[in-house]
Formats: structure tokens, sequence, C-alpha cells
């Protein structure tokens, strides 16, 4: 006799996986022995029970965390690149879902962070940059940085800055005919949100106006504080509706989405869609599965209502000297490198790319590098969406 519990964990990865017609204890045999090292916090020796424990993160219980309380790859037991859970959809024969009758699909996303650079503090810190790079002889870091410094008047003149390029980034997709995914802060409550919440405050309407016209969907960008308290996300969700409609997605800055704890929050506040749960310190899969999902809900024993739409690149990632420090040159390799991947075994999931990325004469290659990865989806047979446009397609493909 399997237990109730088992039976709906059991059920609830191979419903992920699209394995709808797989009886478990039928055409799957029930391991009692791996479920009770799944109870112990402990990697089963078994198929579905080891699914379970990626999809639901138990991993992430007693993790180690970083300093902004993220669970990092190089503390996890998966290999990013080859997730398990897309394994197990293999050995049951499942197809993986054609999203738009596509091969595979991208989810392309934006994080507002810093609408606007020059600012007194803008320029204070890229100063700081520059010291750093030249004492640690990052020759061509410090060229572009000096490069944009010397740029300040120019802009101070013309009424312009490098980061307000929303109309840009709008002509770059609306060219390739893709649609977007803008995620706006709609609160600062600590230094990591930005030093100028007032210079975010008087931009935002301006922003969300230029979103709205040019047909990209705007997300809610939970600030760093949201993901530790619900009434700040609530407010910070409120107030961002009052000014662009609807919002029906959010992403947490810093990669703050925590499975195993603010999750909870995302439920209560009925949101119909994440797209956090990603590594800050690899690209990858954080979840084991290269598809969205309705992630588990460990007080009431069954998923949650929410769609997760995992989160498989950032620019950030691969750009920044705490991570890969990778150039934009270097890292074409490994953005082609997965999507061939999803060309192979089907995908559906997102990539970050920073709204600060895109001046041409200091973006250091990584708008080119966007529109390159737009042009190897469909090359590859994909299709590029917003993250509302893909959730809405996981709805109709779990009916």
């Amino acid at each position: 006799m399997i237990p109730n519990s088992i039976e709906r964990r059991a059920r609830w990865v191979l419903d992920s996986i699209g394995a709808f017609d797989i009886g478990f204890g039928d055409d799957v045999a029930f391991n009692a022995e791996a479920w009770e090292q799944l109870e112990r916090g402990e990697r089963p020796n078994d198929p579905i029970a080891e699914g379970f424990y990626h999809l639901a993160r138990v991993e992430e219980h007693n993790g180690a965390r970083d300093r902004h309380g993220r669970f990092l790859a190089s503390e996890s037991c998966l290999d990013p690149f080859d997730p398990p859970l897309e394994k197990l959809r293999q050995s049951f024969g499942v197809e993986p879902p054609r999203w738009r009758g596509a091969r595979f699909a991208i989810v392309l996303t934006h994080d507002v962070d810093v609408p606007w650079r020059w600012t007194k503090s803008g320029v204070l810190r890229t100063g700081a940059q520059l010291k750093h790079y030249i004492r640690n002889r990052k020759a061509s870091k410090a060229f572009h940085t000096v490069h944009s410094l010397a740029s300040i008047p120019i802009h101070k003149i013309r009424g312009t800055d490098p980061n307000w390029n929303f109309d840009r980034i709008l002509r770059i997709e609306r060219t390739q005919g893709v649609r977007s995914t803008f995620f706006v802060m709609s609160g600062h409550g600590h230094r990591a949100d930005g030093m100028n919440p007032e210079v975010y405050e008087r931009l935002r309407p301006q922003l969300v106006e230029i979103l709205r016209e040019g047909g990209s969907e705007i997300g809610l960008h939970g600030s760093y504080l949201a993901a530790e308290d619900i009434s700040r996300l609530q407010l910070e969700h409120m107030s961002l509706e009052d000014i662009a409609g609807p919002v029906s997605g959010q992403r947490f800055h810093y990669l703050r989405g925590d499975p195993v704890g603010n999750f909870r929050d995302l439920d209560t506040l009925g949101f119909t869609y994440d797209t956090s749960l990603g590594f800050a310190d690899s690209p990858g899969f954080r979840a084991g599965i290269a598809h969205p999902f309705r992630p588990w809900n460990w007080e009431s024993d069954c998923p949650f209502n929410f769609i997760e739409i995992p989160l498989a690149l950032m620019d950030v990632t691969l750009s920044e000297d705490r991570y890969l420090g990778l150039s934009s040159l270097d890292s074409r390799v490994l953005i082609e490198r997965i999507v061939d991947w999803a060309n192979q075994s089907g995908g559906g999931f997102s990539v970050l790319w920073h709204t600060d990325r895109f001046d041409s004469s200091l973006s250091c290659g990584w708008d080119k590098l966007y529109s390159h990865l737009i042009e190897k989806v469909h090359e590859c047979g994909g299709v590029c969406l917003s993250a509302e446009e893909l959730a809405a397609e996981v709805i109709g493909w779990e009916r």
C-alpha cells in the first residue's frame, strides 16, 4: 500500500514532466526505501524519488547560503547543464512540450535595476570600479570605464543617459519579431536596491509608459527586502499596478527567490508566475528541469498554484568577476551551448539581460550578444516569448 503523501509527491513529479499516463505503483515501481531516504533529506537512489528531491529542492532545506541568502550552484549536487528531470522524461519516452509548436522556447527578460546611470552616486561608483580594474590589471574593463566616464559631459548636454536605452531595446526586439518582459522595481528599502530611489521613483511612470507603448510585458522586480517580507512585496505589487495595470509575474532582486521559504508569499499574493529560480554563480537549471513547473508547497504537501519559469542564463553571471568573469566574446560559446542543448532536448526557460547592457558605445558587445542569442534561437527552430506568454502556454499544456 503506497501512502497517500508519497502518491501525491510521485504524481507531481510525473505530471511536471508530462508523464500524465504513467501510473505510479503500476507502470513505475514504488521503492519504499528510497522515499525513506528522502524523508531523512538524503538523495535517494530511485528515479521518481530523486526527481522529487531535485524538483522540490530538498537539498536547499539546510544548504549553505551566500551573504544574500542565496543557494549557489557550487553547493549543489546537480550538474546545472544536465537536468535529471529531463533525463527522466526521456526514459519514459515522453516528448517535451512544443511551446507554440516550436522545438523549444526562450523567455526574454530584463531587470530594470538602474534606469539612470549618471547620478552623483553613479559617477562615484564608476570611479571606484575604475580603481578596482586598474589595481587588478583589468585593462579592457578599465579602458571601457574610462570611456564611459568621458561620455558624461556629452550626456549632460543632450539630457541623455547610457542606461536609458529602452527605445533601443524595444527596437532590437521589434526588428527580430520578439517580445520580452521587463521587471520593474517599485520599492527601495536596502542599499542593494540602488543608491538613488528618488530618481527611480521619478522616472518609473515614464518608463512604464515607454514599455506599454512598445508592447512589452511589465513584471514586478521584488526588492531586496521584499524577499523577506510579504507585506512589503504586496505594497510593491500594488504600487506598480497603480501605474502599469495588472502585473501577473515577478522576479526577486538579486535572485533571492527561495523555494523552501518565500515561494509561499508568491502564492498567497496570487502571482501567475515567478522566474527567480536560477543560480547566481552559474548558468543552468537549479531545479533539475528545463521547463516551467508548479513548485512544491511543503506546508500543504501539494503543488503551489503559480508557475515557476526556470532562469537558465543571466548576463551578470557570465560577465562579473565575482562569478565567471567572461567577456561577451567568450560568453558567446556558452550561450550557444545552452541553445544547442535546448534544440536537441527541448526546453522552456528564461534568460536575463539587464537593461544597462544596451548602450552601443559602452556595452562591450553585450548588446550585440543579446541580438545574437535571438538569432541563434530562431536559427535552431526555437521561439522567443515573454514570460506571460509562456505561462499561458503552460496552462494550456496542463489541460
